[in-house]
C-alpha cells in the first residue's frame, strides 16, 4: 500500500470516528472519549502527512496544509476537554469544522 492510499484512507476513517463519538457524547454513551481521541489522532496524522508531502513545490498549498494541521490540533484539545467532562469540546470541533470548510474551498 503506497502513501497516497494511506492518506486517502485516514481522513474518512478519522472523520467517521470523530462524528460518531460526538453523537455518542451528546447521548452520554460510555467509552466515546476513546473513539473521539482515536479519530482526532488519525486526522492529525492525515493533516501532518499532507503538509509533509507537499514539500516546497507550491508555497500557497504548503501554507494551507499547515493551517489544516494546526486546525487539527483543535481536535486534540477537544479530546482533552471531552476526557475532563467539559462541554468546551463542542467549540473545538466547531472551530476545526469551520477551518476545514474554508480550506476545502481554497484548495480546489
Amino acid at each position: 500500500m503506497n502513501s497516497t492510499k494511506i492518506i486517502n484512507l485516514l481522513f474518512p476513517v478519522g472523520a467517521t470516528l470523530v462524528f460518531t463519538a460526538s453523537l455518542f457524547e451528546l447521548n452520554d454513551q460510555p467509552y466515546n472519549e476513546y473513539a473521539f481521541a482515536a479519530g482526532a489522532l488519525l486526522l492529525i496524522v492525515y493533516h501532518a502527512m499532507l503538509a509533509y508531502k507537499v514539500g516546497d513545490e507550491n508555497k500557497t498549498k504548503q501554507r494551507l496544509y499547515r493551517i489544516g494541521f494546526m486546525a487539527s490540533l483543535f481536535l486534540a484539545i477537544g479530546s482533552y476537554f471531552m476526557f475532563t467532562g467539559s462541554t468546551s469540546w463542542i467549540v473545538m470541533v466547531l472551530i476545526y469544522a469551520l477551518i476545514t470548510l474554508y480550506l476545502s474551498f481554497r484548495l480546489k
